[in-house]
């Protein structure tokens, strides 16, 4: 445990940079396990008194097997480095009553400290970006506690409070502000918009200049790496929106049609203007050729030839072409289909033990089963007699 708090403090320091000053102590006191316990982690602050320095105070009582929650446990160790800080920042002299740090400051320090580590994960930010579902910065900075949050919007609060820590932390200056945020953040006690501003005045562009700033952290955080290969279905969804000629009607006005509307490009008299006609979906698909499923090069590279062809004005194959791709990338994604069919097969013919995942299910199962049994209350036997005066005659 004291391993692990030595590696969140030095995570920490890398992040924003080492506070100066002597460190106030925090105490970590565990308490054994105790039947029809679970393990249980709080924290406790103590105002001093007689001079004596502030204490940070850890309890754990360990759960059975002398087990503990490690993700709790290391999100009550960085809030208590977060208050740790704050304190040791205030004046000579100065003291406070209380202390406080807002669960998207945690949820966002933690983000940036996987992220910095190389342990991001982008798939929550690429949810976020698809759906829109991102929660406004005030009411991220305003939210006083998370208990009451399904899991769903739990991992939308966490992601959209990691996106702003870290588009905090790539302004100018970013990790000095934001070590100044934190001197004081805890024991600040007006509205945290307006420190967080104060430290950050390069993001105040207006009243929503800070959520822009934020969004394009959520957009930058959601974006594969050049190295990161998509699966079979994602490259043949990404062909399917890329494949697309860029047209003018008579007023000069821009539309798009489809691949197998080529002849409509081919028809124009000006080759720079057939060029032009394929340049976006020439550039996207070179784009794609780094990131694609491996078997579907051979097709990007089809898939260049064609509009190659299409600006040239050499169309004699490009109809056969277009069938040949289509053809092979509907079997590529069968396949695909009958590989993932075939791994869930083997999956569930070789579980050994029972997971319990079903017990909702069969639950659910048998209260249907009994729904036939609720005909001897009134309201079902008056509901009967009712269907009986109107039903036909046979």
């Amino acid at each position: 445990m004291i391993q692990d708090a030595d590696d969140l403090i030095s995570d920490l320091d890398r992040l924003v940079g080492e506070v100066p000053g002597k460190p106030y102590p925090i105490y970590l006191e565990i308490f054994p396990f105790e039947k029809g316990k679970s393990s249980q982690i709080s924290l406790e602050f103590l105002k001093p008194e007689g001079g004596a320095p502030y204490r940070l105070q850890i309890y754990l009582r360990l759960g059975r097997g002398s087990s503990f929650e490690q993700k709790q446990f290391e999100r009550v160790i960085l809030q208590m480095l977060v208050m740790e800080r704050s304190l040791r920042s205030l004046p000579e002299g100065e003291s406070v009553e209380r202390v406080e740090v807002r669960p998207w400051l945690l949820d966002g320090l933690a983000e940036a400290i996987q992220w910095k580590n190389g342990k991001g994960d982008r798939r929550m930010y690429s949810s976020l970006m698809e759906s829109g579902g991102w929660i406004e910065v005030e009411d991220l900075v305003d939210r006083a506690a998370i208990a009451g949050l399904d899991v769903l919007s739990r991992e939308l609060f966490r992601a959209s409070s990691g996106a702003l820590v870290m588009a905090l932390l790539a302004q100018n200056q970013g990790a000095k502000s934001l070590a100044e945020f934190l001197g004081k953040v805890a024991v600040f006690e007006g509205e945290q918009m307006i420190l967080l501003r104060a430290h950050f005045p390069q993001a105040n562009l207006g009243p929503k200049g800070l959520e822009r700033w934020w969004m394009l952290q959520v957009a930058a955080l959601s974006e594969k790496k050049l190295s990161e290969a998509m699966t079979i279905p994602e490259t043949d969804e990404r062909l399917s929106g890329i494949l697309e000629l860029h047209l003018k009607n008579e007023n000069e006005e821009a539309f798009r049609v489809s691949l197998g509307s080529w002849r409509q490009v081919a028809g124009l008299q000006s080759q720079e203007e057939r060029i032009e006609s394929i340049r976006p979906a020439n550039d996207l698909l070179a784009h794609l050729s780094f990131r694609c499923f491996p078997t579907f090069r051979p097709v990007i590279a089809g898939y260049l030839k064609i509009l190659s062809d299409v600006a040239d004005g050499k169309t004699e194959e490009v109809e056969e072409m277009i069938r040949n791709l289509e053809e092979f990338r509907t079997a590529e994604v069968e396949r695909h289909q009958k590989l993932v069919d075939l791994m869930d097969w083997y999956h569930l013919s070789s579980v050994r033990k029972e997971s319990g995942e079903f017990e909702d299910y069969l639950k659910m199962q048998k209260n249907l089963r009994k729904g036939n049994e609720f005909g001897k209350d009134p309201l079902h036997q008056y509901l009967d007699k009712v269907q009986k005066v109107f039903e036909k005659p046979k």
